[in-house]
């Protein structure tokens, strides 16, 4: 596991993970295990990595070897004007130079001279070489390292759909934890309001508090209800996110009642984690970086097309009896060759699409820029953050510790008949106000941390 992600667990009581194995609790760890390995926009993120294999599958099919075969007859009147049976086999290499073989066997009353075969046939062997477009730049070898390029761009997809999905899923688990943290405390709020109003009764009884006292702690214990149930609902609807990211055998799973979320514990400090000068690591500067790459490619074969086409062929003949096939039947004086050149007059289609893929380099060097210059403000921004909301939650826990001071004296003054129900209530209220805010502050920083570890690519637990 990498520090990030450490710090991270760290952040959810991770310390306490040895003693939250409950059946109870749902741990962190083990939730973002569980959505790593079974969501299904996680296993739909698996398919880029084999959609890419499928691409070069593709493009090395482009240096298959290929047969072609033909046969064509004509009989009229009893007679066999010609049969042609033509095979040739080519293997192209990722070089514009492709090598041939071939047999024919033709024959026929009315066959053309040029092809008179021997009863056995004729055999051929030879080479086609594209010299001047084609030669060391070619669709075939184009395609070949384009394919190799997609292997990184789909790896750098999966990669972004998966941080995506878990930073989603750990700010969902972090609410789950805020709200019911929350709930906890609107509890405890609700016991103690209910402590008050049996004291408040037990003092009127005895004649040493008002009829109005009584009214006023249960008018309290009353809004303390309706808060109670308010958040009873936000915490289900929080329940509820934190299920939508859990799946198992590709079924929803629904989490019982009785389970909870990890503590919530966040330290005053972070261990320091540099500022990433490696931005080319970032998934999104890396898929960008891997298309322009691509986009080269295409306009160093768009760059090829300007050349004229000049094809050269060049084939042995090896001549065949029925008692002779083989080398002996080699001379240097039976080949076939050939030649033919294709020069358009304007290439102004070439020169069209070849300035069309210049541009969309430029255009993707403007974005991977200005997303680096982004992506490093955010992270500068985002660790100033994190010290000014530390900072926030030291002066919110120092509050909450001299709240607590006041209402336990406020209601030691009110035992003694020297205070009121509404003082006690007041004291209570801005307590209630101030650890409500200590829980906004601590999730604000969890946010904030995982929005450090999506910026910087290190949000993906290592095992």
């Amino acid at each position: 596991m990498n520090k990030a992600i450490y710090i991270l667990l760290m952040l959810w009581g991770f310390n306490n993970y040895a003693q939250t194995d409950s059946l109870n609790t749902l741990t962190y760890k083990e939730f973002i295990f569980n959505v790593i390995s079974e969501h299904p926009i996680a296993k739909s993120a698996k398919l880029k990595e084999k959609v890419a294999k499928a691409k070069q599958l593709g493009a090395k099919g482009g240096l298959d070897p290929y047969l072609t075969s033909s046969i064509d007859q004509k009989d009229f009147e009893g007679k066999q004007y010609y049969n042609l049976f033509k095979n040739k086999i080519t293997i192209p290499t990722s070089l514009g130079i492709a090598v041939t073989g071939g047999f024919d066997n033709n024959s026929g009353y009315y066959l053309n001279p040029e092809n008179k075969t021997t009863n056995s046939g004729l055999w051929s062997a030879g080479v086609e070489v594209d010299v001047l477009q084609g030669l060391l730049t070619n669709t075939r070898k184009i395609d070949l390292q384009q394919a190799e390029v997609y292997q990184t761009i789909a790896k750098n997809q999966q990669l972004q759909l998966l941080n995506e999905l878990i930073y989603e899923a750990s700010k969902n688990y972090a609410e789950w934890q805020q709200y019911s943290s929350i709930y906890e405390i609107l509890q405890d709020n609700l016991a103690l309001s209910e402590l008050y109003l049996k004291n408040v009764k037990s003092a009127l009884a005895s004649g040493e508090k008002t009829a109005i006292d009584t009214l006023e702690a249960r008018v309290y214990l009353q809004n303390n209800q309706i808060d109670l149930i308010k958040y009873k609902q936000l915490l289900a609807e929080k329940r509820l996110k934190v299920e939508n990211h859990l799946w198992f055998d590709n079924m929803p799973v629904t989490l019982q009642n009785t389970v909870e979320p990890e503590s919530n514990i966040i330290p005053h400090k972070f261990d320091e984690i540099p500022l990433t000068d490696n931005l080319d690591s970032i998934p999104i500067i890396a898929e960008k970086s891997a298309k322009k790459e691509s986009l080269l490619l295409k306009q160093k074969l768009n760059r090829e097309k300007l050349k004229p086409k000049l094809k050269l062929k060049y084939n042995p003949l090896l001549k065949t009896n029925d008692d002779n096939i083989g080398i002996a039947g080699l001379s240097a004086d039976n080949y076939k060759w050939g030649a033919s050149l294709t020069f358009p007059i304007f290439f102004r289609t070439e020169r069209g699409k070849y300035r069309e893929s210049k541009y969309a380099v430029d255009e993707i060097n403007y974005e991977i820029a200005y997303k680096k210059t982004e992506i490093h403000n955010k992270i500068v921004a985002n660790k100033k953050n994190q010290h000014a909301l530390i900072d926030q939650i030291t002066l919110l826990e120092n509050n909450i510790s001299g709240y607590q001071k006041l209402l336990e004296a406020e209601t030691k003054k009110f035992n003694y008949g020297e205070s009121s129900m509404f003082l006690i209530n007041k004291r209570q209220e801005k307590l209630i106000e101030s650890e409500l805010k200590l829980l906004s502050s601590q999730n604000k920083l969890i946010i904030n941390y995982l929005d450090y570890l999506l910026l910087t690519n290190n949000i993906v637990p290592n095992d």
